[in-house]
Parts: structure tokens; C-alpha cells; sequence
């Protein structure tokens, strides 16, 4: 297997799967009468855990400040908007199944900050991008409006 087929399986397909069941398992913890603060902190000490794994197994450099502020800050925006989902599940009662394909397409939001920030516009096929993109805007409404 390929190196670029390998980063797509262990970066892309298996962190799909991986999302797909902490989605449900977000809205188990729901249905068993727990709380978004709650929900965070078990999430965080999951993240603990798995990062002192990950940490310790893979060759990393030293822990600095630039790169562990960058990934705080990813931490407090990852948990905000896990929380917020949380909020919706328990409090409003919002289906996991309607909920996920609108919180998914935060990738849109991701691949224009990837184009601009990392210029990344150089190496894409915009009119794939394109279709891609209307796609997936139309699939996420489709499946949040059923």
C-alpha cells in the first residue's frame, strides 16, 4: 500500500469511523441523563489519555509553547462545539442523526481556511472542489431536513 493510500486510511477513513461512533456514543450519554459539563470532562480524560498514548509510542519532538498553544486553542473550540451539542441533545431533544450531518460540514469551513491560511490553492482542482462542496451542502440539508 501506497504511503498516500495509507494516510488516507489512518487519517481519514478510520477517524470517520472512529467520529461516527463518538457521535452516538455523545447521544447515549445523553440519553442516560447526563450533562454537557460532564460529557466534556469524561471526553477530556479520554483525550488525556489517548494523547499521553500517542505522545509516548510515536517519535515527537519536546513539548514547546507555539505548537501547544495552537492545539489548546483547538482544544477550546473542539470542546465548545462538543458541548453545544450536548446542550442540543439533552436540553432540546435534537437527533443525533440530523444534528451530524450539519456539524459535519464544518470541512467547508476548514478546506477555505486550508486555501487561504496554507495557500493550498495551488495544488487543487477547483472544479471538483466546487462540485464536492454543493454536494455536500445539499446532502447535509437533505439529511438534517428528514
Amino acid at each position: 500500500m501506497s504511503s498516500e493510500w495509507k494516510g488516507i486510511l489512518i487519517g481519514g477513513l478510520l477517524p470517520a469511523l472512529l467520529y461516527g461512533v463518538t457521535g452516538i456514543l455523545q447521544k447515549m450519554s445523553a440519553n442516560a441523563e447526563g450533562g454537557a459539563g460532564m460529557y466534556l470532562i469524561f471526553l477530556g480524560i479520554g483525550t488525556v489519555i489517548v494523547g499521553a498514548v500517542f505522545h509516548f509510542l510515536l517519535p515527537e519532538p519536546s513539548i514547546s509553547i507555539r505548537p501547544a498553544s495552537f492545539a489548546m486553542v483547538a482544544g477550546f473550540t473542539f470542546s465548545l462545539g462538543a458541548g453545544l451539542i450536548s446542550v442540543a441533545l439533552i436540553n432540546y431533544g435534537a437527533a443525533i442523526s440530523q444534528l451530524t450531518p450539519l456539524y459535519n460540514m464544518n470541512v467547508l469551513l476548514t478546506v477555505v481556511l486550508g486555501l487561504l491560511i496554507f495557500a493550498e490553492y495551488r495544488d487543487l482542482h477547483a472544479v471538483r472542489l466546487l462540485i464536492g462542496t454543493v454536494l455536500l451542502i445539499g446532502g447535509g440539508l437533505l439529511v438534517a431536513s428528514s
